[in-house]
């Protein structure tokens, strides 16, 4: 068992410092910076008493990243969760960032909605719960979005299947039996 967690520790070396050789050639790839803070953050959940070096770099890189105009939902997700417990006030700012971006994507990408949406859920889901069910106005925004995309997608696939089911029957379950 000791091996398997000395190589698991050796591999993850190496990957951190592919990143932070990458973040040093590219210092406003904040994509890649995303990235690298949810590398190191997943390392951190999944190790916290091996992973304080990616605390610190999780952290330092999401301070260094321009948020407006992130893609990945994830980042925000992982770092609400970071905060979460701690600091519950930077943890629903993160989560806030999280959800204004997604508006943001949403309005301008409609495929956005689609490939982020549970993501975004979550991240919905947690600022609720910090916000004591009380949804703001960017909230709000989210879950019209959801409502007008997934609602209005749900009932068309709905008559769709009942289509291709030939719903409802052409004869009664009575006809069948004689």
């Amino acid at each position: 068992m000791k091996i398997v967690t000395i190589l698991i520790k050796i591999a993850h070396g190496f990957e951190f410092k592919k990143f932070k050789d990458a973040v040093k050639r590219n210092p406003n790839d904040h994509s890649l910076r995303a990235r690298f803070a949810m590398f190191c953050l997943n390392y951190y959940f999944s190790h916290q008493t091996l992973a304080r070096l990616d605390e610190r770099e999780a952290v330092n890189q999401y301070e260094n990243i321009d948020h407006s105009e992130l893609r990945e939902l994830e980042i925000y997700y992982l770092m609400g969760k970071y905060y979460l417990g701690s600091n519950d006030k930077k943890a629903a700012e993160v989560y806030l960032k999280g959800i204004k971006s997604y508006n943001e994507f949403a309005a301008r990408d409609y495929a956005m909605r689609h490939e982020y949406v549970e993501m975004a859920f979550s991240i919905a889901l947690n600022l609720l719960k910090l916000e004591n069910n009380h949804a703001g106005p960017h909230l709000e925004q989210f879950f019209k979005i959801v409502r007008h995309t997934y609602l209005k997608n749900f009932l068309i696939e709905k008559v769709m299947i009942k289509r291709d089911i030939g719903w409802p029957p052409s004869r009664s379950v009575q006809q069948i039996e004689e």
